[in-house]
């Protein structure tokens, strides 16, 4: 009886053991990943590719908005000729605005590409 229950306690005291170390494996594998993640939200990589990815949101966001106003005028068959000619004008001026929105985003991108060559992603 006296070998089973010093058994057990070993069985015991190698679980508490394991559990312990293998808790604190986590907590230090938590730790290190959130050192790494902190490291690479201010690198100049992650800030680049955090403005790249707002620049191709606008210029999707443009290129939607040029479908759309050319989609327009085509949905709308049954108008007389002078709202015809109104929706037409409107169209225009709104694709002049979309491209005038677009050739600014575009100067923006090359000016900034300028300005900062050294935090281009190479590839």
């Amino acid at each position: 009886m006296f070998y089973f229950c010093l058994a057990l306690c070993a069985m015991f005291l190698t679980y508490s053991v394991g559990r312990y170390l293998s808790a604190r494996t986590r907590l230090v594998d938590k730790t290190i990943e959130e050192t790494i993640a902190r490291r690479l939200s201010v690198s100049a990589l992650m800030i680049e590719l955090a403005r790249l990815k707002e620049e191709n949101g606008v210029m999707r966001n443009l290129l939607i908005d040029m479908v759309e106003n050319e989609a327009l005028l085509s949905e709308t068959a049954h108008m007389s000729k002078a709202d015809k000619a109104r929706a037409s004008n409107l169209r225009t001026l709104r694709r002049r605005e979309i491209f005038g929105e677009t050739i600014f985003t575009l100067q923006r991108t090359q000016n900034t590409a300028i300005t900062e060559p050294y935090s281009k992603i190479q590839g």
